[in-house]
């Protein structure tokens, strides 16, 4: 990976998201960690992390901060779709409102910054998406069926627009863990 990339994260409030901010940073790279609470990010900054306000179910959300990003610091090079939750109980019982929810949050969210960024990315002719996937978007788990369904879903995605995007020298990679 080459230095100095602008990289936006999101799901930085813990986890993931927040320990790759920190490494991405630590390794030269201008790091845009973003949460739906910044406040929880605030501790970042004294790494030399941005931080910045990003609901990943919110289109307008999304588009704020890819403008502010762009604004700020002129293009973007990677986006990290890591937000995301799980929602556990079976599915025969588990709250269709919840469900929709993990799926809103865990495939159109990531879509949806995808879209927002992918003009920015053309215009530049390179970027880079990586989608967090999961293990169980191949070998489900019971107790955790629309985890692994959204996770299939961006398993199924990732490879669609990886497909889609290479003609714009944009690469699509989805991480499994």
């Amino acid at each position: 990976m080459l230095k100095n990339q602008v990289i936006l994260i999101t799901g930085c409030s813990s986890g993931i998201g927040r320990a790759l901010s920190l490494e991405l940073a630590a390794r030269g790279h201008r790091v845009y960690a973003s949460a739906r609470r910044p406040e929880a990010l605030e501790d970042l900054k004294s790494k030399g992390i941005d931080a910045v306000a990003l609901d990943v179910n919110d289109g307008e959300s999304i588009k704020a901060a890819v403008h502010l990003i762009h604004e700020d610091a002129g293009r973007i090079d990677m986006v990290v779709n890591n937000a995301g939750f799980s929602l556990v109980g079976p599915l025969a019982e588990v709250d269709l409102a919840d469900f929709r929810r993990e799926l809103e949050t865990n495939v159109v969210g990531p879509v949806a910054l995808a879209q927002a960024a992918i003009p920015h990315m053309v215009k530049q002719g390179s970027g880079r998406i990586v989608n967090v996937g999961s293990t169980v978007g191949i070998l489900p788990t019971p107790f955790a069926g629309a985890y692994c369904a959204s996770k299939s879903a961006i398993h199924m995605l990732s490879e669609v627009m990886r497909i889609e995007l290479a003609p714009f020298g944009i690469d699509v990679i989805l991480v499994a863990p």
